[in-house]
């Protein structure tokens, strides 16, 4: 059986890019989820993520010890400050270890760029450091204009996000015809394993200890840390590669 973690999570660890984006704040790349709710857990420094929803515009300080969960629909970016002694790190967790892989993610590029799906996956495309900070630059300039449309009216910025909505779908749809056989051979599968081993429990039945097993998930290396959405990033894996998953923020 493939590995994977409890539940099928994806679980990584991320450096907060430090560097000034186009508004001046210090931080990652706004972006939206289609299908997966996701978890930031800080660990070291502080900082804090905003948010865009509907119902306008959020942002929640952290500090380590510090957890927000947010659900699909949500734009979001991690924010920290430009000094390395205190810079951002957190643990992400995702619902699902491969979904974002599979293309559940469309950033909050200007809406011309999000019309032409040739040229949004020209810009989304992104393996160098400095290409992520090109990169996470448009999709600052995307999401400010989501923000000023909603400063101005929310009525007007609601009816902007939901325009996002609708060409993020466009943009993910080719893709999202595997979603449900990743859910299947991901969480779903990891469930019904669960309740397997419940209802043989419950049955008296216990043979399944029986393959009880450790694995070991290797330690960040900052060396080997990949350049990703809202920073750098080691995704836990039992082999302790980053190179190998286009990750989650």
């Amino acid at each position: 059986m493939t590995f994977s973690l409890p539940a099928g999570i994806g679980m990584s660890r991320v450096h907060v890019y430090s560097s000034e984006a186009p508004d001046g704040q210090c931080g990652g790349t706004p972006h939206m989820h289609l299908a997966c709710t996701e978890l930031y857990v800080a660990l070291e420094g502080r900082g804090a993520a905003e948010f865009l929803t509907p119902d306008g515009l959020h942002r929640t300080e952290l500090r380590p010890g510090d957890a927000v969960q947010f659900t699909p629909g949500t734009i979001h970016r991690l924010i920290t400050g430009p000094e390395p002694e205190t810079a951002l790190r957190i643990l992400v967790v995702m619902e699902n270890g491969h979904l974002n892989e599979e293309g559940d993610v469309v950033f909050a590029f200007p809406d011309e760029d999000l019309a032409d799906p040739e040229r949004y996956a020209g810009l989304a495309a992104a393996d160098t450091l400095e290409a992520a900070r090109a990169r996470r630059d448009h999709a600052v300039r995307g999401f400010t204009g989501l923000v000023d449309a909603w400063h101005a009216s929310p009525d007007r910025g609601r009816e902007r996000l939901l325009a996002f909505y609708r060409r993020a779908a466009t943009l993910v749809r080719h893709r999202a015809a595997a979603w449900p056989r990743v859910v299947a051979e991901g969480p779903a599968g990891s469930l019904a394993r669960l309740a397997a081993r419940a209802e043989a429990v419950a049955a008296g039945d216990v043979s399944h200890l029986e393959q009880a097993t450790v694995t070991e998930l290797a330690a960040p290396r900052p060396a080997s840390m990949t350049p990703r959405m809202c920073g750098t990033l080691w995704p836990y894996r039992p082999d302790g590669t980053a190179g190998t998953s286009r990750g989650t923020s």
